[in-house]
This record gives structure tokens, C-alpha cells and sequence, in this order.
């Protein structure tokens, strides 16, 4: 098998029952990177997650993960990847340093090794302090990290991640996501998220809705094929420039953000920058009108318009 991680879909299905959540998925990963998850709800993140990882049945013309056929055998890719569900995972009841020595006889780790990998994990999470404490007594973030210390110790080929950071507090994401961004060089990841900081320092993102692939892309290509010019109008009364800026005709959105008025020109109704600027220019309260990039938010809101075309094509 080989050893460059990579990730090969084309076609994937999968079904529960009646329900269809993937609906034929084609997707190439190749090389070590951190890929984004993200959709709405529903989009079956989860179930692409759990399906790459070996864990699910599945229909496809081609599905390979590190070289290993998802129709065959996976126990042997099961060994590769490091898996980090939506909830915790982990035996409650074994400590902090029973759950890692279990996992580490599964993949014949030996006790000194077991320990050279974990603790410089342990310490940068800071549960080095909490070996003995049974898991089920950690706190919510220190259950993800431990979660993720966890999948990191077999060094594995492809790391899967669900939802990693999903209510833990601050610090704890930030902790979870450096352990991450420091192996994106020699690991393939797959990191599902719901956080806009997250998915932007991802190398590639994968746009999911209705249980189909969207956009497969770098945030900054994703980013400039928004369709969209974006500006704010400063001003002492925001609201109120928001409010008058949705009254012009080629405005289809704007609201308050702080001390200025985020509003969204759609290129299709752009009558000219020089118009559109003086337009805005003139609204009462403005100040100060700057055009500005492409948000990360304007970015997801067009890939849901899109999702949702796709999702309704699909129906």
C-alpha cells in the first residue's frame, strides 16, 4: 500500500435505509494538508468522516483511502488513521493514561515509546497533570484533547476529525488546532467544523450540502469566485446606513457590524464601481465608504445558495 497519503471517492453513496446521505461523492485528496469539512447540518460531514475512515459500508466505482479498497478489507487502514468522533469516544471509567496505554497495545506500542510520544502531547495540552484522573471526570475540552492526543499516538497516516473543537472552551480549541497545524506538513487531516476561523487557515476546503460535494477548493480561490462586491460605510449610526443601503436597488444586503454598515453589492446588479460608490457615498450618515475583500462569511453564505441549488437539482 502506499504510504503518500491520499484520499480517492468517485461515486460514493450511502444509505441508511430509506435515507440517502451521500449522494455520489467524487472527491481526490492527495499529499499532506489540512482539508475543511464544512455545510450545514445535515450536509453528511459525519458520514463522509466515518465512511473515509473505514467505518461505514459503502457503494462507489472507485474508494480508496492510503491505497486500501473501502469494499475490502479495512482492518489494515483502520491502523493508519487517527479518528476523533463527534462525542467522546473513550473508556469513562480507565484514566487519562489507561486509555492511551490501551490504545497503544492495539497498535503494539511499547510502554517507553508509549510515553516519548505522549507526554510532549500531553504537556502541550496540559493533561500531563491528569494521567490518573478517569476520563469521564475531565472537563468537556479536556476530553477533546485527550480525544485527540489519543488518535495522534499511533502517528498516523491520515488523521479524521469531527467536530473536534465543537463547545469547548477557548483555549482548549486553540490547543487542539496547533497540535493540527503542526502536522498539516506530513499528514493528510480531515478536520469537520462549524468555525469560520478554523475552516480559513485550512489548506483546502470541502463545500458539502444535501449530501454532495459543492466546492472542493482553497479558501482563497473560494473566496474570489464569490460573485459579490463587499464594502463598508462608516458612520455614527450604522443601523440606520444599513437600512438605507437596503433600499438601493442593486444592494441585497446590509446590516450593522460595529461602527460601520457591512453591504453586499451582487455583481449581476452592479450598474459600475464609480456608481455603486457614490451611491453609498451618498446615503445620509456615511462617512467614510472602503471596498473591501471578500469575507469568509459572504464566502459560505454563497456556497449554502449554491448548496441548496444542488440539494433541490438532487430532489
Amino acid at each position: 500500500m502506499s504510504r503518500e497519503p491520499a484520499i480517492r471517492l468517485g461515486g460514493l453513496v450511502k444509505r441508511f435505509g430509506n435515507r440517502t446521505a451521500l449522494r455520489g461523492i467524487d472527491l481526490v485528496l492527495e499529499g499532506p494538508q489540512l482539508v475543511g469539512v464544512v455545510g450545514p447540518d445535515g450536509a453528511g460531514k459525519t458520514t463522509l468522516l466515518r465512511s473515509v475512515a473505514g467505518l461505514l459500508e459503502i457503494e462507489a466505482r472507485e474508494a480508496t483511502v492510503l491505497g486500501f479498497d473501502l469494499h475490502a478489507d479495512v482492518v489494515p487502514l483502520k491502523a493508519r488513521v487517527g479518528y476523533v468522533p463527534q462525542s467522546f469516544g473513550l473508556q469513562r471509567d480507565l484514566s487519562v493514561l489507561e486509555n492511551l496505554r490501551f490504545t497503544a497495545r492495539l497498535h503494539r506500542i511499547p510502554e517507553g515509546e508509549l510515553r516519548r510520544r505522549a507526554d510532549p502531547i500531553l504537556e502541550r495540552t496540559k493533561l500531563l497533570p491528569f494521567l490518573d484522573r478517569p476520563a469521564g471526570a475531565l472537563s468537556g475540552g479536556m476530553k477533546q484533547k485527550l480525544s485527540v492526543a489519543n488518535a495522534l499516538l499511533s502517528d498516523p497516516d491520515l488523521l479524521v476529525l469531527d467536530e473536534p473543537t465543537a463547545g469547548v472552551d477557548v483555549l482548549a480549541r486553540d490547543a487542539i488546532l496547533a497540535l493540527l497545524l503542526e502536522r498539516r506538513d506530513r499528514v493528510l487531516i480531515l478536520l469537520s467544523t462549524s468555525y469560520l476561523d478554523e475552516a480559513m487557515v485550512c489548506d483546502r476546503l470541502v463545500y458539502l450540502d444535501g449530501g454532495q460535494v459543492v466546492a472542493c477548493d482553497t479558501p482563497e480561490r473560494l473566496r474570489a469566485a464569490v460573485p459579490l462586491d463587499l464594502y463598508r460605510a462608516w458612520g455614527a449610526d450604522p443601523r440606520a446606513i444599513a437600512r438605507a443601503a437596503r433600499r438601493l436597488p442593486y444592494v441585497s444586503a446590509a446590516r450593522a457590524s460595529g461602527r460601520f454598515a457591512r453591504v453586499e453589492v451582487p455583481r449581476e446588479r452592479d450598474t459600475g464601481a464609480d456608481a455603486v460608490e457614490a451611491g453609498l457615498r451618498s446615503l445620509p450618515g456615511v462617512a467614510l465608504l472602503e471596498p473591501v475583500p471578500v469575507d469568509t462569511e459572504s464566502m459560505m453564505l454563497h456556497l449554502a445558495r449554491a448548496g441548496r441549488g444542488v440539494f433541490e437539482a438532487a430532489a
